[in-house]
């Protein structure tokens, strides 16, 4: 059985893109963001496991190896579209709401990426999963390398999409709109529309935009170069090639990991546990619908690691 649900395929990164003068604007009337619909599945379990106070829902899709997904910012589990269906045709795939979004409701503290990290780590100890391959999509992509910074025996390996490691990967336009990011500025927008859908207490969703807002803006969504470089486990980068993450920027990223690290008479050497992959015609918006380039990346990956 499907539920039919339409939603923009809208990450943390893309979240404010005005300029100043329209900060008073919503996003509905400065943005336009792309729909599209899709079915997705029922799921065969859900529910909420508490981890450290905080009720963390998930849902079950699918048999097979077990696979987290980690969404994107400011998105429930929905927005994985037709690429969440795709993967659990073979895998056991658990999708997850980070704290604040969706079904998770946020708790009385400030929200950060090293947070969103020792949640899904503490979700994955509890499931009693680990080590285990995790997906993430953009803000997602960064709480996934957090826990290969902070938890590597929990991962087996990383699939990272459209994400880095520092603010400063995203285009200076993007960031420039972040300080005025509000509530009210998404009336209108889907993002919106889905939390109000599926939240236990909707009339959170203002407080919850401010907290996102504050760690935007401080840099808590953020690892440093060193804890990059740490990272052991085998990760496919994503991008897009009209993405918001900048190429040079990624690529740095890629090199920190161990990626193009050595040279010889036919170039670097290959490595199989360090792969980069550029998916053509795609942005921020539409990477996640882009299944018949991503799924035989990710299984082409995933069945590397296994060899």
């Amino acid at each position: 059985m499907f539920i039919k649900t339409a939603f923009a395929a809208i990450a943390l990164a893309t979240l404010v893109c005005f300029p100043v003068g329209a900060q008073d604007a919503t996003m509905a009337e400065t943005f336009d963001p792309i729909e599209l619909s899709t079915d997705v599945p029922v799921p065969s379990e859900d529910g909420t496991v508490n981890i450290d106070g905080l009720e963390m829902y998930y849902q079950v899709h699918g048999e097979g190896e077990p696979l987290v997904l980690i969404h994107g910012g400011l998105m429930t589990i929905e927005a994985w579209g037709p690429i969440l269906p795709a993967l659990a045709e073979n895998r056991k795939v658990y999708a997850i709401e980070l704290e604040g979004h969706g079904r998770t409701v946020d708790l009385d503290r400030p929200l950060s990426m090293q947070q969103f990290a020792q949640d899904v780590s503490g979700f994955i100890e509890q499931m009693d999963l680990g080590p285990i391959d995790i997906v993430g999509f953009s803000m997602g992509g960064g709480t996934a390398m957090g826990v290969g910074v902070l938890h590597p025996e929990l991962v087996k390996s990383l699939v990272i999409i459209s994400a880095s490691h520092q603010p400063d990967s995203i285009w200076d336009s993007v960031r420039a709109g972040w300080p005025y990011m509000t509530a009210e500025m998404m009336e209108g927008t889907p993002m919106l529309a889905a939390y109000e859908a599926v939240a236990p207490q909707p009339e959170r969703f203002s407080g919850f935009v401010d907290k996102i807002r504050e760690s935007m803006v401080s840099g808590e969504q953020s690892w440093t170069d060193e804890q990059i470089a740490s990272i052991p486990v085998p990760v496919l980068m994503i991008i897009g090639d009209t993405d918001l993450v900048q190429f040079d920027k990624a690529l740095e990223m890629f090199r920190l990991l161990g990626g193009q690290s050595s040279t010889g008479p036919m170039g670097p050497a290959l490595n199989t546990a360090r792969q980069f992959a550029v998916i053509p015609g795609a942005t921020h918006y539409d990477i996640m619908f882009k299944t018949d380039l991503m799924l035989p990346l990710i299984e082409s990956f995933f069945a590397a690691q296994a060899s």
